[in-house]
């Protein structure tokens, strides 16, 4: 008797668990699509096309691509208007990995990490001074290596 009411108190903490992940992981997906709405839309687009007239630059099936530099991954934790959102560091890996698991289509690499809170940390406190500089260099690299950047 004793046997089963621990296989059952066992098997129930692993249901609670389970919930909770699954209801967190849902959690943070429409944190990062609310934030995403909130901070990024104005200038990426609901749909993260840019506005090529404006200067900003698709997400839209290019986000992924400057994953596959370190100094790409880190700018995207450094664009201008993801520092001045007023984001916790937690939200702001949120909504970037969620504009890359929404937008990156075809430019996902097949190995991607999510960027953590931690990484966010360190990537935010090393601002680039020259931020357009920064990104026309990233993506000069990404061209020279094949990728269709725009």
């Amino acid at each position: 008797m004793v046997m089963c009411l621990v296989r059952f108190l066992f098997v129930a903490g692993l249901s609670v668990l389970c919930a909770a992940q699954a209801w967190a992981q849902r959690y943070d997906a429409e944190q990062g699509r609310f934030d995403y709405v909130l901070h990024c839309s104005g200038c990426h687009a609901p749909d993260g096309s840019g506005v090529s007239s404006g200067g900003i630059p698709p997400v839209k099936d290019q986000i992924g691509y400057f994953l596959t530099l370190p100094e790409g991954r880190a700018f995207l934790m450094q664009v201008s208007g993801l520092l001045g959102a007023g984001l916790t560091d937690e939200r702001a890996a949120g909504v970037t990995n969620w504009m890359i698991e929404q937008f990156a289509g075809p430019s996902m690499p097949k190995d991607f990490l999510p960027i953590s809170a931690e990484e966010a940390r360190r990537y935010r406190l090393a601002k680039p001074a020259d931020i357009v500089g920064t990104r026309d260099a990233i993506a000069a690299r990404l061209i020279e290596a094949g990728y269709p950047i725009k």
